[in-house]
């Protein structure tokens, strides 16, 4: 039996990935381990779109460069970001072969922190199988965009929460990270 505590010391966000599909029934897998995410009054306020389309992936990459630039203009904060785009077939997903994206049911309670848990829970199952990931927060910005809403039938009353990008991947691809030491603000 795997460790909880180690998947989650060992879990890392993954950008580069090996072009090898996952399973349907390992994406079922993990969905069946968002959805046991807790959710403020039990609302369960996510619903999954999950893309394993190259095209598709390449093309929802490709939309939100526009909206990633305006972000970039309106906070220099992302400015490193550019050049990440400029790469030469620069993908926001980092070329996995699988996204799924988290949405919610933006009139329930606490949408935005269920489906945070349910994300969390997504990666923490794909840590322990071996698949790596990687929330794409900036992938939001298309949650305006008539074209997205339109392909991917998006009712109204449902916003993209935690894109996240899945994949297999080579053990050296792990990035390696320094915590800091928790700041406790009061001990009582």
């Amino acid at each position: 039996m795997v460790n909880i505590i180690d998947v989650i010391k060992s879990r890392r966000s993954i950008r580069k990935y090996l072009d090898k599909p996952i399973s349907k029934e390992t994406i079922d897998r993990l969905i069946e381990a968002a959805e046991w995410a807790p959710s403020g009054m039990n609302e369960q306020p996510w619903g999954f779109i999950i893309v394993q389309d190259n095209a598709l992936i390449k093309e929802l990459s490709d939309r939100s460069i526009p909206y990633i630039n305006e972000m970039i203009e309106k906070n220099p904060k992302f400015a490193g970001y550019k050049k990440r785009m400029a790469v030469k077939d620069f993908s926001i997903f980092y070329h996995a072969p699988c996204v799924v994206l988290v949405l919610g049911k933006t009139d329930a309670f606490s949408y935005q922190n269920d489906c945070a848990m349910a994300a969390q829970n997504m990666m923490l199952a794909a840590s322990s199988m071996g698949i790596g990931s990687c929330w794409v927060g900036m992938m939001n910005v298309l949650n305006e965009d008539k074209w997205f809403r339109e392909k991917f039938q998006v009712p109204d009353n449902y916003r993209v929460v935690a894109p996240i990008a899945l994949g297999y991947f080579e053990n050296k691809d792990i990035p390696v990270i320094e915590k800091r030491p928790p700041e406790i603000l009061k001990y009582f």
